[in-house]
């Protein structure tokens, strides 16, 4: 498969699809829950669909950097101006969105209250280096501030392109992730009863999360450069992920934590959705939710909130089918908000850095690049 076989397919958007389904119902679960342990065990693993967003965005990234970096004067600069007019004008809606909403009093995740430096710190996208901010100001922003740093790196990562350098650089990555819990908790101490601050911050922080990214740049490279007849892929690609699942749910992870066998579980499930894009995921349901995705990412929490408010909740109570109802409804809601989100807010600021872009290429710019095509990979 080449660059240009795997530039934009519809697999692409509908496994983001598959991912926001997937955090939409770990989210949904915690308020409507099951009375089905083995359902309430699946609907609490679905916050594995973040690590699906991020073993999608690193195969994407690749794929538009590939198609870009021989054909533009300044690559690492467009691209990071790319990145940020992709997420920023979503992200800072939401926080604005959210502060109104939620206010500054203390929560969860930030149990001493927010304060004022915590706003500046999430608008640059820094967030994601204090517990107390990681996760407090814009619900699930971590992920976002996980993203970001990601972005922040990930050129440099495309100076090398063999494999063994970037199984290398995993090694390099899963040890700094065993230390990361031993560090994290001697940084930043808390007093009992908040010391899950610590503890969850070495979970959700860059350090913890960067080789599931890297299990999706191995699966652009396969994409890429592997010889794989259909046949064989199916065959052994069926059995990889098949032994990846088991480990996963059987939560045996020592060494390797349970989000990079996840990690990993999905960067084969990637590349067997390329070979083989079935129907029952790859479908216009499916894809209209990848493309709404990330609008649907920051605003089903409001949703969540929303129905709370409004009694929705109670209304239904716990049980298997009222859990599952509550998860659709979140979704349908989730993408109603979110389609016009997409259109008024997200496009407009693709557009905006794509302008940008070519402004500061000027007339060297190369229009055999479909530049809008390349940005849809993204």
């Amino acid at each position: 498969m080449s660059v240009q076989s795997v530039r934009k397919y519809d697999y692409i958007d509908a496994i983001r699809g598959l991912a926001i389904v997937l955090v939409v119902m770990t989210h949904a679960s915690q308020y409507v829950k099951p009375l089905s342990d083995l359902l309430l065990r699946i609907m609490e693993e679905g916050a594995r669909g973040v690590q699906l967003f991020y073993v999608a965005s690193a195969v994407t990234l690749c794929m538009s950097w590939s198609a870009r970096k021989s054909h533009e004067q300044s690559p690492i600069l467009n691209f990071y101006i790319r990145r940020f007019f992709r997420i920023a004008p979503m992200f800072y809606l939401a926080m604005i969105g959210y502060l109104i909403l939620n206010g500054v009093a203390a929560t969860y995740w930030a149990p001493n209250g927010i304060e004022w430096w915590f706003v500046p710190v999430t608008a640059l996208f820094l967030h994601g280096f204090h517990p107390e901010t990681i996760n407090s100001v814009v619900p699930g922003g971590w992920s976002i501030a996980v993203e970001m740093t990601f972005y922040l790196v990930f050129p440099f990562l495309m100076r090398f392109r063999k494999a063994y350098y970037f199984l290398g650089v995993l090694l390099v990555c899963v040890l700094l992730q065993r230390l990361n819990s031993y560090v994290s908790v001697r940084v930043f101490p808390y007093p009992p009863g908040q010391e899950y601050m610590a503890v969850n911050f070495s979970v959700l922080n860059f350090i913890s999360q960067a080789p599931v990214f890297l299990m999706g740049v191995f699966a652009y490279l396969f994409l890429t450069r592997a010889r794989v007849s259909d046949a064989k892929m199916l065959i052994v690609g069926g059995l990889l992920f098949c032994f990846l699942s088991v480990k996963f749910w059987t939560l045996s992870h020592k060494p390797v934590s349970h989000h990079v066998y996840a990690g990993a579980m999905f960067a084969v499930l990637f590349v067997l959705v390329a070979y083989y894009p079935v129907r029952i995921l790859v479908n216009k349901f499916m894809i209209g939710l990848g493309k709404l995705s990330f609008s649907m990412y920051l605003t089903h929490f409001a949703v969540l909130s929303l129905f709370t408010k409004l009694g929705v909740v109670s209304l239904l109570g716990n049980g298997n089918k009222e859990s599952v109802v509550y998860c659709f409804l979140v979704l349908i809601v989730s993408a109603g908000v979110s389609l016009l989100t997409y259109n008024f807010i997200e496009k407009p600021g693709v557009s905006l850095g794509r302008r940008l872009i070519e402004r500061l290429e000027g007339a060297n710019a190369n229009p055999i690049i479909d530049s809008k095509a390349v940005e849809s990979v993204k």
